[in-house]
C-alpha cells in the first residue's frame, strides 16, 4: 500500500508540474488529446459563452480565476453572436466595441473592424482574454460565430442573422487562424448549437461550415478543431467525421442519450476524440423542469458516465454563469454551485493514469456481470466501466451506489486490491474511514484467469450517493 500510495502521489506532483502545456495534439492512437509529452491531458471545459460579450474584464478575471481553483483547464465562448439567440442582444461587447464593420445594415465577416491604437477595438479585447487564459493556465475552446451567423434559426430557416457564405466565411476563419496561430491553448469550435443539415425545410451548411474549418486550418495547421451540434440531432461525427479539419468530435445530448453518442464515436474509423460538449446545464430550469430538478448529482452522473464510456474530457454548465447576468440573475453567487465545485474531483482522478495506462484506456462493460443498469435523464443506476490495455487497473462508476459484481478473470492476476473514492468529496473511504489519499478496503482479490466473480458493495447506496470502484495491483 505504501508503494501505491507513494507513486499516486509523486504521479499527483508530477501531473501538476506538467498539466498545462499549451499545444494540444491528437494522439497516435487516435483517441486522447495530449501534450507535447506524447501524456493524455483531460480537459475540464466549462460553458461560458457569453464571457467576451457581456462581461468586464475585472468580472472575467474573477471568473476564470473561480474556475481555476475549482479545477477546470478549459473555457470556451463565443466570438459573434449574430441574429436571434439567447446568448446576447447586441452585437457590440461590454466595452461597445463590435467584431465587424457594418455593410447595407449588416455585418460583414470579411471586414473585422480593427483599429488603429492598442486596446481600442473588439479584438484587442479578444486579446486580452486570450492572453489571460494562458496566464491563468486555460486552454481556450473559441466559437467564432453562434450558429445562427451561418444556419439562421434554431430550426436551420435562414434569418437576419445569418452572414456567413462560403466565400466570407472562409476569408474569416484564415483571418481568425492568423490572428490566433501562435496561441497554443487556442482551440476552435464551429457550429453553435446547430445542425449542419436541416431536412424540412431543406438546407445543407456543410459547405459554409468546411469553408470556415478549411480558412482556420490554412492559417493556423496545429489548431485543433470540432463542431458543436444541437441536440437530439446528428452530432458531428456524422456531418464531419473524415473531414481533415474535425480533429476530434464534440456531443450535445440528454443525458439518456450521451452513453449511445460516445460509442458511435468511439467506434468510427478513423478514431478520433470524442467528449460531450455541452450535456444539461446545473440548475437548468427550462419547462417541464426546475432548477432543483438539474443538480449536484445530475451533473456528476452524465459527467463520470461518459468519461469512462470513453470521453476524453466533459464539458460542464451553469444555467445561470453562461449569460453573465443577460437574465438578470446572479452569476457570480452560482459560481459556487456544488456540481461545479465537484467535477474536479473527475479530473484529479482520471489525472492520476499513468501516461501508458491513461494512453491505453478503453472503455469496457464486459468487466460486469448481471445487469448494468440504465441511464435516465434526471436518474440513473447504471454502472460503467473503464480499465488499461493491460488489465491491471479499472476503475467503474456506480451512479447510484448499487452493487458492482465483477468478472476478475477479465483482470490481470494473481491478486488485485479495492477502494471506494467519492466523486462527490474527492475522497477515498475505506472500512467506514474516509481518507484524501488512496486507501484499499480489499487487498487481496483474486484476479486472473481462473478468478471468481467477486461482488463489492459501496459504502452508501440512493439518489445522490454515486461511488467509483477502483481495482489496482495487490501491493505487499
Amino acid at each position: 500500500m505504501k508503494r501505491l500510495l507513494l507513486a499516486f502521489l509523486t504521479f499527483l506532483i508530477a501531473t501538476r508540474a506538467i498539466a498545462y502545456e499549451p499545444l494540444l495534439r491528437v494522439s497516435d492512437n487516435g483517441r486522447w488529446l495530449v501534450n507535447a509529452e506524447g501524456a493524455p491531458v483531460f480537459l475540464l471545459c466549462d460553458t461560458a459563452w457569453s464571457l467576451g460579450m457581456r462581461a468586464s474584464r475585472e468580472d472575467a478575471e474573477m471568473y476564470l480565476r473561480a474556475r481555476r481553483a475549482q479545477g477546470f483547464n478549459a473555457v470556451t465562448f463565443v466570438l459573434f453572436t449574430p441574429g436571434k439567440n439567447d446568448l446576447a442582444e447586441t452585437l457590440s461587447n461590454v466595452r461597445g466595441h463590435a467584431p465587424f464593420k457594418i455593410v447595407n445594415g449588416q455585418p460583414d465577416p470579411m471586414q473585422p473592424d480593427v483599429r488603429p491604437g492598442a486596446d481600442d477595438d473588439f479584438w484587442d479585447d479578444v486579446d486580452w482574454l486570450v492572453a489571460l487564459t494562458k496566464r491563468l493556465g486555460f486552454y481556450a475552446i473559441m466559437l467564432p460565430t453562434w450558429g445562427s451567423g451561418v444556419a439562421g434559426a434554431y430550426n436551420g430557416t435562414p434569418d437576419d442573422g445569418q452572414v456567413f457564405n462560403e466565400e466570407n466565411a472562409r476569408a474569416c476563419g484564415r483571418w481568425l487562424g492568423a490572428r490566433y496561430k501562435d496561441e497554443p491553448q487556442v482551440l476552435w469550435m464551429l457550429g453553435g448549437d446547430r445542425s449542419a443539415v436541416y431536412e424540412k425545410p431543406p438546407h445543407d451548411y456543410r459547405p459554409v461550415l468546411r469553408a470556415m474549418g478549411d480558412g482556420l486550418r490554412e492559417a493556423a495547421p496545429e489548431s485543433l478543431l470540432s463542431y458543436h451540434p444541437a441536440k437530439r440531432m446528428l452530432q458531428s461525427g456524422d456531418w464531419f467525421h473524415e473531414d481533415a479539419w474535425l480533429g476530434f468530435n464534440s456531443i450535445q445530448h440528454w443525458p439518456e442519450d450521451q452513453l449511445a453518442a460516445i460509442a458511435r464515436d468511439w467506434n468510427r474509423t478513423p478514431p478520433k476524440p470524442t467528449w460531450i460538449f455541452e450535456g444539461r446545464y446545473e440548475g437548468y430550469w427550462k419547462k417541464p423542469y426546475q432548477a432543483e430538478q438539474w443538480g449536484e448529482w445530475q451533473v456528476r452522473q452524465q459527467a463520470w458516465q461518459t468519461v469512462f464510456a470513453g470521453a476524453f474530457g466533459h464539458t460542464y454548465g451553469h444555467e445561470r454563469v453562461f449569460g453573465f447576468g443577460k437574465d438578470g440573475w446572479d452569476w457570480k453567487k452560482e459560481l459556487d454551485a456544488p456540481g461545479a465545485n465537484q467535477l474536479g474531483h473527475l479530473a484529479k482522478l482520471m489525472a492520476s493514469w499513468s501516461k501508458d495506462d491513461a494512453l491505453a484506456r478503453v472503455p469496457d462493460q464486459s468487466l460486469l456481470d448481471g445487469d448494468e443498469g440504465k441511464a435516465g435523464r434526471l436518474t440513473s443506476d447504471r454502472l460503467t466501466a473503464t480499465r488499461n490495455g493491460a488489465g491491471t487497473l479499472a476503475m467503474i462508476y456506480s451512479a447510484l451506489g448499487r452493487a458492482i459484481r465483477v468478472k476478475m478473470e477479465r483482470l490481470a492476476g494473481p491478486a488485485m486490491q479495492a477502494g471506494w473514492f467519492n466523486p462527490r468529496t474527492g475522497n477515498w473511504s475505506a472500512n467506514g474511514a474516509e481518507s484524501v489519499t488512496p486507501a484499499s478496503f480489499a487487498k487481496d482479490i483474486a484476479s486472473g484467469k481462473t478468478a471468481p466473480v467477486q461482488e463489492f458493495t459501496p459504502p452508501t447506496s440512493g439518489d445522490g450517493h454515486d461511488w467509483v470502484l477502483v481495482l489496482s495491483p495487490k501491493q505487499p
